[in-house]
């Protein structure tokens, strides 16, 4: 910049002010927020810069999209409790002790991030949270959750102007597929009350297609293909996004039945053609258990435990079985799905003979 006299800038659009004295920093910037009690302006700082240029471009930037200076100064852990506030102490909708209880948990997994000014955090911090493998997997789900919401809550209150939260993810493979098949007996007495017990049909089409029970709930309905009979989805891992299972011939009017294209998920609630929580659905697929007359305790994830066990029993190929359940795959490279794999699926699935008697 010329040396001289600066230019006099608009009424209201801030000013730079160069500190007396020898600073690393000497050029401060200051921008009116408010007008006190006797009617003059009051202004904040916006910050301190090394050169006039600097602090020129700060300002300019802060006219352009004027926010709130002292927010910006904002902890993680202030946020945070804006965001819970928000969430839950004046909601819309009110939440479970659950749900309450497994946020502030993760929060605490953050506490590298308490003190941290949130506009300063950067997805390799978040990141070295998640890279702790001691945590389960379930853990990290609500901890990756969690920031996701609050950098959320941050962008639209502008506190930040970037949400690095976008770029973090679980290094961790999945470690719940433990589980207790549904025998070949337990199997049949769903068939047989398909047709008098609401979500039923749901119990098996998750035994026949190996979703998890999240998949399965935000699938939406234009990813289930009638025509070629597939369903594309997948959550967690590289291996399982994006994924295309074949739809058993034995299931396929369930899902026809089910699939209605004017609603937005697959999975809704038939009278409002609202989707279903993944709480709600505990409840339902408890209620099925035990109107067929089921009395192992089952939970949604042991019909993916039972698909994978029935594609084994009846000599899938291993590739396969890995595509099909999204588990990551040695000997599995490609993520493109071609005509031929497509089909090399519908045959590992059809291998499946367990069906309505």
């Amino acid at each position: 910049m010329p040396r001289g006299k600066a230019v006099r800038r608009p009424n209201g659009s801030g000013t730079i002010v160069k500190l007396s004295g020898k600073r690393r920093r000497p050029y401060e910037v200051r921008v009116n927020t408010h007008i006190n009690e006797w009617g003059f302006p009051v202004y904040d700082v916006l910050g301190r810069f090394e050169n006039r240029l600097d602090a020129d471009i700060a300002l300019a930037e802060y006219n352009r999209n004027p926010f709130d200076v002292k927010k910006r100064d904002a902890t993680f852990e202030e946020v945070y409790q804006m965001w819970y506030d928000w969430k839950y102490k004046n909601p819309v909708k009110t939440y479970s002790k659950s749900s309450m209880s497994c946020t502030s948990g993760a929060f605490q997994k953050c506490a590298t991030l308490h003190c941290r000014k949130i506009r300063e955090i950067r997805t390799g911090d978040m990141q070295m949270i998640l890279d702790d493998h001691t945590l389960s997997h379930a853990y990290m789900e609500h901890i990756v959750n969690l920031l996701h919401q609050v950098f959320k809550y941050a962008i639209e209150y502008d506190i930040i102007d970037k949400d690095y939260s976008r770029y973090i993810q679980i290094t961790k493979a999945e470690d719940d597929e433990a589980g207790v098949p549904f025998t070949h007996e337990e199997i049949q007495k769903l068939w047989s009350c398909v047709d008098r017990v609401p979500y039923a049909d749901t119990v098996l089409i998750l035994i026949y297609t190996g979703w998890r029970i999240t998949e399965l709930l935000t699938m939406p309905s234009a990813d289930v293909d009638l025509e070629n009979w597939l369903m594309t989805g997948g959550v967690k891992t590289a291996a399982g996004k994006n994924r295309i299972v074949p739809i058993h011939s034995a299931v396929r009017s369930l899902v026809a039945r089910r699939h209605m294209p004017e609603n937005r998920f697959f999975i809704c609630d038939p009278d409002s053609g609202k989707n279903v929580t993944k709480t709600a659905y505990y409840r339902l697929f408890r209620t099925v258990l035990e109107r067929a007359d089921i009395t192992e305790k089952h939970t949604p994830h042991d019909c993916r435990h039972t698909f994978v066990s029935l594609l084994d029993s009846a000599g899938a190929n291993e590739v396969c079985i890995d595509r099909l359940a999204g588990h990551a795959s040695k000997t599995l490279t490609r993520r493109t799905y071609t005509h031929k794999d497509i089909e090399e699926l519908r045959e590992a699935v059809e291998l499946i003979k367990t069906g309505p008697q």
